[in-house]
């Protein structure tokens, strides 16, 4: 985070999306003209006041839970050891 004044709540989730990297946490196979399949549907909301004590390097989408792969094979949540969506572990220092 910088110095800039936050007058609303701060997503930290839309810098990831937009970095392309770890970014979705679940995946819908939808039979509709526009189908985006992989969706950021959980997030992580800090007020504007706690936006610089929110480290940005300890947001992770989490794959596994210790051994236990979260994912199938094809890469999505696998509904079958945890959900269809993926865990989002994060941090704020207070």
């Amino acid at each position: 985070m910088d110095d800039r004044v936050l007058p609303f709540f701060y997503n930290p989730m839309w810098t990831r999306f937009g970095d392309g990297v770890d970014t979705t946490s679940y995946f819908y196979d939808a039979s509709e003209p526009v189908n985006y399949y992989w969706n950021i549907f959980d997030q992580v909301l800090i007020r504007p006041e706690l936006a610089n004590r929110f480290d940005t390097t300890k947001l992770e989408i989490l794959r596994d839970a210790g051994p236990i792969s979260l994912v199938s094979g094809n890469g999505r949540p696998d509904r079958r050891v945890g959900s269809d969506h993926l865990p989002i572990r994060f941090e704020v220092e207070f």
